[in-house]
């Protein structure tokens, strides 16, 4: 049973027991089985990030006040000092245990995580220590994800998810510039083990710490947008027409789509696992570009090069094994969008070297327009689809044809009319379905 079914059982129980339907030992043997963890609201996160926050901010703007007129053991003393302090008001904040308020935890990880950074950049500053911003930035992730872990701390996990995901791009960057190429990180490493640090908060040494809806949207957003970072940098070759990049990020897009989910996340509503939503929308805008000629001959094109990378065959081997235990669990949606990735795969040796792209763009079409019939024939058959974006993705696909079509302005609109029409009814439709489904009224 997920967190919310367990919620709400825990909210009608009493209501049960004083109408007689439950009794009250019955109800506590449903509450020990089903027992909702308390979790801290967020205005209570917001109120703690705030505090701490500012707090940490006030401590560096008084550090830079006349900074220049103090000796160097002063300014190492400034520096320093703060540091000690918020490890020493973290280390109390540990001393409560389940006591301690979650705002609490978020002010003290907060302010602590600010403290290091300004530590770093102070002592690099006294020193003239050699080094770039993406180095301090790099070292004050490692300083602050220990912070998350400890203090459980979201505030400070969202901050971590987004600086990974800042140096990511500086690293892909500086690989694509030719004064700094040598400098670059290689992500095909440090990429992954970045994402992995966040595993001892989220799910936790017993696997059933969920991040709350907030934070799985960074988490998604770090994740996807790192790994296409790895994709541009080992994607990478100067006067190269044929870059290997956009099937790449095809690849990239379905390892994050199919991420393993519990049986409990699999129910879940598309906003509460948004790496689903997040990958396939990326995939489906990609392929409604590759119903364009030209579009369409530069991702097969880049197929051959992308072929010779090891990255490529990982992206491979772990989609297939992700898209098994999706089949094996039922996800048949995710995987029908997931195949739109496999048609420059099965176009490349079929496409001669100087053909053009329409057969490839009219053969996405097609694929797209089977994948919208699929998500929607999944939810009319009692299966969990997807029966509205399927319904958009079909208006899409007529629109983007008819605005190719010699035809009067006159008949577009019409069609367009009739479309739009077409697009109401089917949602009226759907309302009804799966209120019949549920049991309850049509909204």
């Amino acid at each position: 049973m997920s967190f919310l079914h367990q919620r709400w059982l825990a909210e009608q129980l009493p209501a049960w027991e004083r109408e007689g339907l439950v009794t009250a030992d019955a109800a506590r043997l449903l509450r020990a089985r089903y027992s909702v963890e308390q979790r801290a609201g967020l205005a209570q996160l917001v109120v703690g990030a705030i505090g701490g926050l500012l707090i940490g901010t006030g401590l560096i703007a008084v550090l830079a006040y006349n900074w220049d007129d103090f000796p160097r053991w002063t300014r190492l003393l400034f520096a320093l000092g703060p540091l000690a302090a918020s490890q020493a008001w973290s280390w109390l904040v540990l001393q409560k245990g389940e006591g301690a308020k979650p705002w609490l935890r978020e002010a003290a990880a907060v302010v602590q995580t600010l403290a290091a950074g300004a530590a770093m950049a102070l002592v690099s500053q006294i020193y003239n220590l050699p080094g770039s911003w993406t180095d301090l930035l790099f070292w004050w992730c490692v300083v602050a994800v220990p912070l998350a872990w400890v203090l459980r701390s979201h505030a400070v996990a969202i901050a971590y998810l987004v600086g990974i995901m800042v140096w990511a791009i500086a690293q892909a960057e500086n690989r694509v510039s030719p004064f700094s190429a040598a400098a670059a990180a290689d992500l095909r490493l440090w990429q992954p083990l970045l994402l992995a640090a966040i595993l001892p908060l989220w799910p936790g040494a017993d696997l059933r710490d969920r991040p709350p809806p907030g934070s799985r949207l960074v988490l998604a957003i770090s994740a996807l947008v790192g790994l296409l970072a790895v994709a541009a940098q080992v994607a990478f070759r100067p006067y190269d027409p044929h870059a290997p990049f956009f099937w790449l990020v095809m690849l990239t897009t379905v390892v994050v789509m199919l991420f393993p989910l519990d049986r409990a996340g699999i129910a879940e509503p598309l906003a509460r696992k948004p790496h689903v939503p997040l990958g396939g929308f990326t995939l489906m805008g990609m392929a409604l570009v590759a119903t364009y000629e030209d579009p369409a001959r530069t991702l097969v094109e880049g197929v051959g090069p992308a072929l010779g990378l090891g990255w490529c065959w990982l992206l491979l081997a772990v989609g297939a094994g992700f898209a098994a235990l999706a089949f094996r669990q039922g996800r048949f949606a995710v995987l029908a969008v997931a195949g739109l990735a496999l048609v420059p795969l099965v176009a490349y040796p079929l496409t001669p070297a100087d053909a053009g792209g329409w057969p490839v763009a009219i053969t996405y079409s097609l694929v797209l327009l089977a994948t919208a019939i699929t998500l929607i024939g999944l939810e009319f058959t009692g299966r969990q689809g997807a029966a509205r974006i399927g319904a958009t993705l079909i208006a899409i696909l007529v629109i983007l044809r008819m605005a190719d079509a010699d035809v009067s302005l006159l008949v577009k609109g019409i069609v367009f009319i009739v479309i739009g029409s077409g697009f109401l009814g089917f949602n009226a439709l759907i309302s009804r379905h799966r209120a019949a489904v549920s049991g309850g009224v049509t909204a």
